[in-house]
């Protein structure tokens, strides 16, 4: 046999050995009311194609009706599962259905990571201002000095400012992926040929704060969306912590017998009541009360028809490398009503409130008992021992917005019947982490945040993947060891 002959032999061959396979892959089905289960063994039977699938991805056990005439056994598989999310491959004579996984969604953020330090010394900076330059976008440090902060992907390559009172502002370009930074401040040095360093006029700066008033602020409503965390300690242990995104509508800066509404939109709580349970009570505060406070809106402090306080010059500071006035107020007269010792510290070229820290008067403190506390669950014997707090704006738009608020409530709970004297201590946070102008939006009655609701309550169960979208209040270290230790629910 020739070499020519010998191929075409072989060529013959092939093909005949080729043609039953092919043959047994073509089939006909016509079949009413067959499970796809049954429909893969027939099909198998027939073809004998092996089909392998995962029972997770298809609904085998459903019924469907199918009339199909030689026809392949994989385009019979295509057809029957063209609606189901699976992907089919036919390989070595078998076809494999499996889960459709899902397309590699690109990050919608990107986070920075990192602690601000003084370059001095070393030491962490809690509550350094974290922002975006002309954006209404904002974070802060946590008690020792750790950020993390999320931005959009089109924030790349703008400025972000880091300032801190007393410190010179740093800007960092926005990289384009996640990052992990650390931010050294340089303490501030003010030179005396540039400054005139000279005692001014307390009475007349607090003027000055109400007369450019209407300048600093908006006359149109803001829609606020804030983190807000309230912690309890037990002498040295937490017992209860609670956070929450919420939505407050903030009215003109103008009219202030117009009050602030607040949407409850997700939160999120951890308890170890092995302490707590001897003791129930509940402060005041929470979301509601927290909207409320907002010293430059309310003008509390300095409002001219309400004479309350006297003020004295402290000296400057530097803020965002300008320049503030500091001035400390206390009572006229310290009768026992909730009054506050403090500061204002109100810039020198605008003359805005920037920032304010008070505390209540010793006296105020002795008859604060039943304003600081809600509710017991019996009678027991409460003593307050402080209760500070801190609020600052940041600059937006050529106006000031709200930033933050920091409270921090100290008392302590005697029950003699329960063997339990402890001192509690809750520290209430509220960050601003955006801002918009939306003079037309409003809540219904069923959306707003009531002022008789405790935050803990109104908290049942996680939804983790709502939380990743959100910028809040990086936990210091013994809080995050609580977080680990302790079991999570929220709504």
């Amino acid at each position: 046999m020739n070499r020519h002959l010998l191929s075409k032999f072989w060529l013959i061959l092939f093909f005949i050995c080729l043609l039953p396979e092919t043959h047994a892959q073509i089939t006909s089905i016509n079949q009413q009311g067959i499970t796809i289960e049954a429909l893969f063994d027939s099909l198998t039977n027939q073809t004998a194609i092996d089909i392998a699938y995962d029972v997770s991805a298809i609904p085998s056990d459903s019924a469907v009706n199918v009339n199909f005439q030689n026809k392949h056994a994989l385009q019979i598989v295509q057809e029957v599962l063209r609606n189901c999310q699976v992907d089919i491959t036919y390989l070595n004579g078998q076809i494999i259905i499996s889960k459709q996984l899902p397309a590699p969604q690109k990050p919608q953020h990107i986070v920075l990571t990192g602690t601000v330090l003084d370059q001095s010394d070393g030491n962490a900076l809690p509550l350094v201002n974290i922002s975006v330059i002309d954006k209404p976008l904002g974070s802060i440090t946590n008690s020792i000095g750790q950020f993390e902060f999320k931005l959009p992907h089109s924030y790349a390559g703008q400025q972000l400012a880091f300032s801190f009172l007393g410190y010179n502002t740093t800007f960092l370009a926005i990289p384009k992926e996640d990052s992990i930074i650390d931010i050294r401040l340089t303490p501030t040095s003010v030179r005396l040929d540039e400054i005139e360093v000279t005692y001014k006029d307390p009475q007349t700066i607090v003027e000055q704060l109400r007369t450019h008033h209407r300048n600093n602020y908006f006359d149109a409503q803001t829609v606020l969306e804030g983190f807000f965390r309230e912690s309890i300690k037990q002498d040295e242990s937490y017992v209860q912590v609670s956070e929450a995104i919420i939505e407050i509508i903030k009215p003109n800066y103008y009219n202030p017998s117009n009050l602030e509404r607040v949407k409850f939109i997700k939160g999120r709580k951890k308890n170890d009541l092995r302490s707590m349970d001897f003791i129930d009570f509940k402060l005041e505060g929470g979301p509601f009360q927290f909207s409320r406070i907002d010293i430059a809106r309310y003008q509390d402090f300095y409002l001219e028809d309400k004479q309350l306080y006297k003020y004295t010059y402290d000296g400057i500071a530097i803020l965002n490398d300008e320049i503030v006035y500091k001035i400390k107020f206390r009572p006229i007269n310290d009768d026992g009503d909730l009054l506050y010792n403090g500061t204002l510290f109100i810039h020198s070229e605008s003359f805005a409130l920037v920032r304010s820290e008070f505390k209540l008067t010793n006296k105020a403190l002795k008859t604060s008992g039943k304003t600081l506390i809600r509710k017991a669950s019996r009678k027991i014997k409460v003593k307050p021992l402080a209760a500070t707090y801190y609020i600052d704006y940041r600059y937006w738009e050529n106006k000031w917005i709200l930033n933050r608020i920091k409270g921090e409530i100290v008392i302590r709970i005697n029950d003699k019947n329960q063997k339990v004297n402890s001192v509690f201590t809750a520290t209430t946070e509220l960050l601003i982490s955006d801002c918009t102008i939306n003079e037309k939006y409003k809540l219904r009655p069923s959306e707003l945040y009531k002022s008789k609701y405790v935050l803990a309550d109104q908290i049942k169960e996680t939804d983790e993947e709502f939380w990743k979208d959100y910028n809040i209040i990086r936990p210091d270290e013994e809080l995050e060891k609580v977080f680990k230790q302790t079991k999570v629910v929220s709504k």
